[in-house]
């Protein structure tokens, strides 16, 4: 049996994308930043913690939520700093926390590597590649990202729509 009920798609970072839909239709998407550059690391939580929930509130009909895995340092080969990958950690467990605190939320995450073979048809691509890839993806499916975290997001739906209801996704 497929899943047919909402699913909410977040590639969290300071600036976060997101996707939202039903397997089988045209996901809506965006980005949000969550706080202004520069800001503080609470900053950024919080602003996340504050979107999230209004979010949820005005969407009540979205009871399943995706995020991408934060990367360990050694993913990136020394291009990302402690505080990057504090920051990853913490916006997953502030969307972990708070789900749970309002209970009915099946709560995943998906790996990097996972949705851009789905997606891309491959792992292989340097990151500003794989993102320019993305994007030409989305396009190609109809869809139009704001920018390259909405891409991500709706490649991320797609992966979890296609894990969910197979017959929905579409697999490269």
């Amino acid at each position: 049996m497929s899943y047919t009920g909402h699913i909410l798609a977040l590639d969290l970072a300071r600036v976060t994308g997101w996707a939202c839909g039903r397997p089988g239709d045209v996901p809506s998407s965006g980005s949000v930043i969550f706080a202004k550059e520069g800001a503080s690391m609470a900053a950024v939580l919080s602003g996340c913690r504050a979107w999230l929930r209004e979010f949820l509130d005005h969407k009540p009909t979205i009871r399943f939520v995706v995020f991408e895995a934060p990367l360990l340092p050694s993913f990136r080969k020394g291009k990302t700093t402690i505080g990057t990958t504090r920051q990853q950690m913490g916006l997953a467990a502030i969307v972990e926390e708070m789900l749970y605190s309002k209970s009915g939320y099946d709560v995943r995450e998906a790996r990097v590597a996972d949705i851009r073979t789905h997606f891309l048809g491959s792992n292989k691509h340097k990151r500003e590649q794989a993102k320019r890839l993305t994007i030409a993806a989305c396009r190609a499916r109809g869809w139009t990202p704001a920018d390259d975290n909405a891409a991500d997001a709706l490649a991320l739906w797609d992966y979890q729509a296609t894990l969910l209801g197979p017959r929905h996704g579409r697999l490269v």
